[in-house]
């Protein structure tokens, strides 16, 4: 789930942040001084060569990290049959100048969705100061002393509070937590495509006894800042403002907003849903953005934000009453659905019924190594089947220092035929 695992020791597995991965690139980037090139996987006493997707790996993709891919591969791997550079023995040459240039590239792993076991709840309380989980006001940045509360008590326009805004909800003292489990969601939720089910009861019986149960549906958003629309289509987190105000520190955020609470601009012809999920979301598919406040003379109300995603965590917290209040805990009013709980206390939906939709990003640190075989290079090769008739078969390429230590290996997916004549440009890319 998205807390940390259960432990019997203090062993503590470090992941490096985006800073950490670029000064560990950026203060090594030269160390990849020079390149070899290989054909350890031809046999030139056949004149077939390997196709597409033939080529052998040199390590598997399976990780000690459930759901993450291996990028590492094992000492004693190397180039068994190199190309030289002209003649023997010269096999490595300097890679080209500007090699060392570090790139940020934003990936997308791809949509998920998390319900069932992989979707966890709590209602976490304030006032319950004998619950371990009342600490997690304190991990998510939710208002806890006094002042901080007052802060979403008071108007915006009397004492620079929250009350007359969109964000007044995330004072509330009781909130509903829901973890998605860890192995669901990659470095970060894209805080642009939420979208969020959730069993919400809206009738009871004189006595308390629920009646009745309606399907909640939120949808992530940002709120209404400086940036315009084609720059908030390629923002995955609230860069505004906001989450310094709101939480005293610049955290990984965004909010959730619901029709069912509140449609946006309180306006019965709009969707929060419009522009889920399609490329270009705000510029192209008018995705509504959060209006932080009313202005009554341009028409604009103040929108209801009903949570908050913690987009690093994979944790969301609903903070509006009328789905904290209200949610159905022991819901079974459908063949798959029903409740279950686990040893935490935490409880799920089982089926897949009520869950939440989510995409990941990765933030990768690329140094691009442009590696040049140039005319009257790399055309023979150590291979004791090879004639001095036969095109080698290129099928590997090795980053070394400046000793000739193999640093990197990287492997084509087919062979590579290169004659005496030709020019071929590898870029290899080491990313981290």
């Amino acid at each position: 789930m998205g807390f940390q695992d259960s432990a019997t020791t203090v062993t503590i597995k470090a992941e490096l942040t985006k800073l950490g991965r670029e000064k560990l690139l950026t203060n090594n980037n030269s160390v990849f001084s020079h390149f070899m090139l290989g054909d350890s996987d031809a046999n030139y006493y056949t004149s077939e060569i390997l196709p597409s997707g033939t080529i052998p790996v040199n390590s598997g993709n399976l990780a000690f990290i459930s759901g993450s891919s291996n990028d590492n591969i094992a000492e004693g791997v190397g180039v068994n049959s190199k190309l030289y550079v002209t003649v023997s023995p010269r096999y490595r040459k300097p890679v080209e100048r500007n090699s060392s240039a570090i790139n940020p590239t934003l990936r997308e792993v791809g949509e998920t969705t998390a319900s069932g076991g992989n979707l966890s709840y709590i209602t976490i309380s304030k006032s319950a100061t004998n619950s371990e989980f009342t600490n997690l006001f304190q991990s998510l940045s939710l208002p806890l002393n006094s002042k901080q509360i007052y802060n979403f008590t008071t108007r915006l326009t009397v004492d620079q509070g929250w009350a007359d805004t969109s964000f007044t909800s995330l004072g509330a003292s009781n909130v509903l937590l829901a973890v998605i489990d860890n192995d669901s969601f990659g470095e970060m939720v894209n805080g642009q495509s939420i979208k969020m089910t959730l069993p919400v009861y809206t009738g009871y019986t004189t006595g308390g006894t629920p009646t009745g149960v309606t399907t909640y549906t939120l949808y992530s958003t940002f709120p209404k800042a400086k940036q315009n629309n084609a720059v908030l289509d390629f923002q995955y987190k609230d860069t505004s403002i906001y989450p310094q105000a709101l939480f005293g520190n610049q955290i990984n955020v965004a909010y959730l907003v619901s029709d069912d609470i509140q449609r946006p601009n309180n306006d019965p012809t709009k969707s929060w849903s419009t522009g889920y999920d399609s490329y270009k979301p705000f510029s192209q598919g008018d995705k509504e953005t959060i209006n932080v406040q009313s202005v009554t003379s341009t028409g604009i109300d103040a929108d209801k934000v009903v949570g908050v995603v913690y987009l690093d965590k994979g944790i969301i917290a609903i903070t509006d009453p009328t789905i904290v209040d209200n949610i159905a805990t022991n819901y079974s009013g459908d063949p798959e659905t029903n409740t279950i709980n686990d040893s935490l206390g935490l409880y799920s939906y089982t089926g897949g019924s009520y869950n939440t939709v989510i995409d990941s990003i990765q933030n990768d640190l690329v140094q691009d190594v442009l590696c040049i075989a140039g005319r009257s290079q790399f055309y023979s090769t150590q291979n004791k089947t090879f004639t001095i008739n036969d095109n080698v078969r290129i099928s590997e390429i090795a980053l070394t220092d400046s000793k000739g230590n193999i640093l990197a290996i990287g492997k084509t997916d087919k062979h590579v035929i290169k004659t005496k004549n030709d020019i071929i440009m590898f870029n290899v890319q080491i990313v981290i």
